[in-house]
């Protein structure tokens, strides 16, 4: 175990991030509350790297953290870090102390992260949803022209074996 680290603690919220860096004496080097916007986000990781940070551990908190870890990812070692985890390790904890206490829990490794994929895998996995969700629609959007049509006394699904195929868009 490296006894000189200095880690981060992050606690990321839907508009703000606590920024917690302690220093191998869980000493705390700097602490800082950030925007969620990218030149903030930006500010927030040259302030880590400025400040000899190369682990870093933060909650996940539904998909606020990802903004936060794909600006850090290149600059150090990440711990996503399920909330539910961390609030049940032993020690006093409040709301404003939340990013120290994330510190120093990554500081004494007592957290392990969770698993997040490489960036590439992570644009195949949204591409993928996106690809998905676009079929959803057209799903979605053929079968209330067909009831529209049904409606309008037009069975035409009655007769052709796909709402979706050309014998149907040629009736």
């Amino acid at each position: 175990m490296n006894r000189n680290r200095t880690v981060a603690g992050l606690d990321v919220h839907k508009d703000s991030i606590y920024l917690c860096i302690m220093g191998h004496d869980e000493a705390i080097i700097f602490e800082k509350t950030y925007g969620v916007l990218t030149p903030e986000l930006r500010q927030m990781c040259n302030d880590m790297v400025d400040r000899g940070v190369t682990e870093a551990a933060m909650e996940s908190t539904a998909v606020y953290w990802v903004p936060v870890g794909n600006e850090l990812c290149e600059s150090m070692e990440l711990k996503l870090v399920n909330p539910y985890f961390i609030k049940q390790l032993p020690g006093r904890k409040s709301d404003v102390k939340d990013a120290q206490w994330i510190a120093e829990c990554l500081l004494k490794n007592l957290i392990k992260g969770s698993f997040v994929p490489e960036p590439t895998v992570q644009d195949m996995r949204k591409l993928n949803r996106r690809i998905f969700d676009l079929q959803e629609d057209v799903t979605y959007y053929s079968n209330k022209l067909d009831a529209a049509l049904h409606r309008c006394g037009f069975r035409l699904s009655n007769y052709v074996a796909k709402i979706t195929g050309k014998s149907y868009r040629k009736a």
